[in-house]
């Protein structure tokens, strides 16, 4: 007897190389089968009829801003992500090794959703780059990059805090007088605590290849689809010199859609040169959750839109971000056994306006829109996609 059988759907399970109709069984928090739609006679609890759908692990948003009332950047991880069919997060950076205990206590050991976290390079965190341009960034005093704190507050939530992020941007760096050393503490950090370096490019004062020759092989450059200063394209849209080598070393690439970082100009160049993302995420943050970001299943329409195979983009939705996270024999996969995380999304057809973050807009087709969530076999209510703000 399953406590839950979800019947007549298709799953797309691109770490078991699935994508065909078959029923999910849960039993408390696991995936208990993966049974064939034949079979005659399925004893559950409670069924719950998906024909049409699609049955895919629980969505994983690799870059998001949660931490409400803190921060000026935060949302709330359950209405924002949980209700939008994403049952883990990653949170890129939010707070640094001053406010991050209290980052732990209120959102991450509070929240439905599962929250990780990326631990910013700055003690303070994301809290005073107000302002366009920002009044005060976080790079601006380099006192407070602390490696003995980070060192610390790393090793007193490892088991939550899974890189170093730095935002290399000149306005958030005393017009870039302390990139390049803030950049340099960064690698330092991260190699001092043996955790991947995180990297957040567009508009430094920084050339790409200063910052490509610091990242070392399972490092991530965030906002990988941006058309400003510092991206992986110059202004003719030509692929930089070095991208595709440090690619082949193991590289890793972030989309952060975000509210200024995604340019279908940029992406459509990338990706007819072969250079895909690792992870599709939205960046979502107070500033973009009513546009042009939404939720991580717009960002996924956009990729759809784009070209990419329905099963490349879950697979960088599940699968991949759960490698990185270290979860990959628990998330990111319906395999019998591992933690019952499923979303069900429809692909529905007709004409969806898409946005990028340069004010350019292009017609989809189709659309992903979750209609049921489970996070460790427990189901959420599922609200509507947020709307836009005239």
């Amino acid at each position: 007897m399953y406590d839950l059988l979800i019947r007549g759907g298709r799953i797309v399970d691109p770490a078991q190389n699935l994508n065909e109709p078959r029923d999910v069984a849960i039993t408390g928090q696991k995936i208990a089968a993966i049974l064939d739609p034949a079979t005659p006679q399925v004893d559950a609890k409670r069924v719950i009829d998906v024909h049409g759908k699609l049955v895919v692990p629980g969505l994983i948003d690799f870059h998001v801003h949660v931490f409400p009332g803190v921060c000026h950047f935060g949302i709330e991880p359950d209405s924002s992500c949980l209700s939008r069919g994403v049952t883990t997060v990653l949170d890129f950076g939010t707070a640094g090794g001053l406010i991050f205990p209290g980052f732990r206590s209120y959102v991450i050991d509070q929240a439905q959703t599962r929250v990780l976290a990326l631990l910013n390079i700055a003690g303070q965190g994301l809290i005073d780059s107000i302002g366009d341009p920002p009044r005060l960034g976080e790079l601006h005093d380099l006192r407070h990059l602390d490696l003995e704190l980070i060192q610390r507050v790393v090793d007193e939530h490892r088991d939550v805090i899974l890189g170093i992020k730095i935002r290399c941007t000149a306005n958030l760096a005393e017009n870039g007088r302390n990139e390049a050393a803030a950049l340099d503490l960064a690698r330092a950090a991260a190699d001092l605590v043996g955790l991947p370096l995180v990297v957040h490019s567009p508009n430094s004062s920084l050339s790409i290849n200063h910052i490509l020759d610091r990242l070392k092989p399972g490092d991530v450059l965030t906002h990988c689809f941006h058309g400003k200063d510092c991206g992986l394209v110059d202004d003719e849209l030509r692929l930089a010199d070095g991208v595709k080598t440090k690619l082949n070393e193991g590289l890793l690439l972030d989309v952060g859609h975000g509210f200024s970082s995604f340019d279908f100009r940029v992406a459509r160049c990338l990706l007819e040169a072969g250079v895909l993302p690792n992870f599709i995420s939205s960046d979502i943050h107070h500033y973009n959750v009513h546009g042009p970001v939404f939720d991580l299943v717009t960002t996924m329409d956009k990729f759809l839109h784009l070209g990419m195979e329905l099963p490349e983009v879950i697979r960088r939705v599940t699968q991949i971000p759960a490698q990185f996270l270290g979860h990959e024999a628990d998330l990111g996969t319906l395999l019998p056994g591992t933690t019952a995380d499923v979303t069900i999304l429809e692909l529905q057809t007709g004409q969806f306006p898409l946005n990028d973050s340069e004010g350019r807009v292009e017609m989809g087709f189709q659309r992903l829109e979750p209609t049921h969530v489970f996070r460790a076999g427990r189901q959420f209510e599922v609200t509507p996609r947020p709307t836009a703000r005239s």
